[in-house]
């Protein structure tokens, strides 16, 4: 899977669309240091300027039909949580439609847009926002204590080059087929 580093963009998600436009092979994926415009589900803002959070969306071609794909954010979620749990033994839970979350604070946060054709996704999107290692105290005041970072979770630093190797492989399998689950 290519995947495309950026310092600062608008939204990985919206880089997605773009360079599928384009006409850039799937699947493939974005990273950015920070976002400009990062969004979350309903359009909301997602708090993305700080570089110690991993910022990572993933343009595909998927294989169901759009009414299977609905769940597809929790789906990832799980995923992610299941994995993030065995590497930190700890437990994470999700929480529907889009959430990762650590004793009821918000760790990350899941996208997915797509777009239809003639009753069949064309390309989708599934945008990533995981707080890795951030200053929360540097977070909007709303978000401070609703949010929490993966380095507070387990007491200890937490690199985002290393959570993004996790996340590729998880979404690899998801995406490439290897999950029979996904």
């Amino acid at each position: 899977m290519e995947i495309f580093h950026y310092g600062s963009i608008d939204s990985t998600n919206s880089e997605c669309f773009r360079k599928f436009d384009a006409g850039q092979c799937v699947p493939f994926a974005v990273i950015a240091e920070t976002q400009t415009q990062g969004r979350g589900q309903f359009d909301r803002k997602w708090y993305s300027a700080d570089s110690k959070n991993l910022y990572i969306s993933f343009g595909f071609i998927p294989r169901q039909l759009p009414q299977e794909f609905q769940n597809y954010s929790i789906i990832v979620a799980k995923k992610i949580a299941d994995r993030l749990g065995q590497i930190f033994d700890l437990i994470f839970e999700t929480k529907a439609p889009n959430d990762i979350c650590f004793n009821g604070k918000k760790l990350c946060g899941i996208l997915t847009e797509s777009r239809i054709a003639h009753g069949r996704i064309i390309f989708a999107v599934t945008g990533i926002g995981l707080n890795v290692a951030g200053d929360l105290s540097s977070f909007p005041l709303e978000l401070q204590t609703v949010a929490t970072t993966l380095g507070d979770c387990c007491k200890r630093a937490v690199s985002c080059p290393a959570v993004a190797t996790v996340i590729v492989e998880v979404m690899e399998k998801l995406l490439l087929g290897s999950d029979s689950t996904g």
